[in-house]
């Protein structure tokens, strides 16, 4: 056999393998398991070409012997193959798994770190001015000792308010807290809460009313959070929209859903506030709801961790007079 016979043999070779190796890659970006298959015979393939042409340029009339140890390898290397493809893919998994969960940690830490940080900047405040005004009756200073009595009840509420809050979504996010599954109509439930809070809108001149479309309105959840949940947001409705005006509740049918808007007129967000409505800390500007209550900013943190918890999605979108925050809840099963 010449060096050219050689050299030619090496090249079938060669040029076998990085064909096998190009299917190969082409493969991977659909299947890293069959890519891992695939390696080691490509190798074989690659053997047994080079081999088959310098046996034929050597003139060996019969390739008995390569085929059968080719037959004896090649089980070997689909044997191989499979076991880096499991290999290959448990790692991936596991890698991917830990990946996930460190991002998620990372996630869940720097939105501790943000939520301590704001509220321990929010409870400053109310007991500061707590402090302030127990100093001066203790001092006896005031100038209207009834008026720093209420507004020391009213701090106080304030402050436990807050601290009930942020209990309560903790408690849910970290799964502490127990969802009940039963069945929840919702028609009632929205029927309740109007007449519940129809004295704080029209103390704030605000008509507060509610529609019902849909023929069934039964979820399986728990009663207790889904009426918190909506209550969080009517109350919003009703401190941020402006007097004289209405705050309106529907609820319908949608795509094998359950649809509750709740609308007002606040005169609208901005896209930024819109994006940001259900972060832990924000609240709305004031300014556009003179006279408006400062809420603890976890209202609507709150109300999107109960609907998740159920299955469902909440968003806010603005309307021409103001604001919709709509909930979607499945009514067949809770997630």
């Amino acid at each position: 056999m010449t060096s050219t016979d050689l050299l030619l043999a090496v090249s079938i070779s060669l040029l076998t393998g990085l064909i096998c190796a190009f299917i190969t890659l082409r493969v991977a970006r659909c299947s890293v398991r069959w890519a891992a298959i695939l390696s080691p015979v490509s190798v074989i393939l690659a053997m047994a070409a080079g081999l088959l042409v310098g046996m034929k340029l050597m003139l060996i009339e019969t390739g008995m012997v390569a085929l059968l140890i080719l037959a004896a390898v090649t089980p070997a290397a689909l044997l191989i193959g499979i076991f880096l493809s499991i290999r290959s893919q448990d790692i991936i998994s596991k890698t991917t798994a830990e990946l996930e969960v460190e991002k998620r940690r990372r996630e869940v830490e720097e939105g501790r770190r943000e939520l301590i940080t704001w509220l321990s900047h929010d409870l400053r405040t109310p007991l500061a001015g707590i402090k302030a005004m127990g100093e001066a009756l203790e001092d006896g200073v005031a100038s209207d000792p009834q008026l720093y009595y209420r507004n020391i009840i009213t701090q106080a509420d304030r402050t436990t308010a807050m601290v009930n809050d942020l209990m309560a979504m903790a408690s849910l996010r970290s799964g502490t807290k127990k969802i009940q599954t039963e069945a929840v109509t919702l028609a009632d439930l929205v029927s309740d809460l109007i007449s519940q809070l129809t004295p704080l809108a029209e103390s704030r001149l605000v008509k507060l009313s509610g529609v019902t479309h849909a023929c069934c309105s039964d979820v399986i959840g728990d009663p207790g959070l889904l009426t918190r949940a909506l209550q969080n947001i009517i109350v919003n409705a009703i401190q941020y929209t402006a007097p004289e005006t209405s705050v309106k509740v529907v609820l319908e049918c949608v795509d094998n859903q359950l649809h509750i808007r709740v609308s007002d007129h606040c005169a609208g967000l901005s896209k930024e506030d819109l994006a940001r409505m259900f972060e832990a800390g924000w609240r709305g500007d004031a300014a556009r709801t003179p006279g408006s209550a400062t809420g603890s900013g976890l209202g609507l943190p709150i109300v999107r961790t109960v609907v998740e918890a159920h299955g469902g999605k909440v968003w806010a979108e603005n309307s021409p007079h103001g604001c919709n925050i709509q909930i979607a809840l499945p009514t067949t099963h809770l997630h």
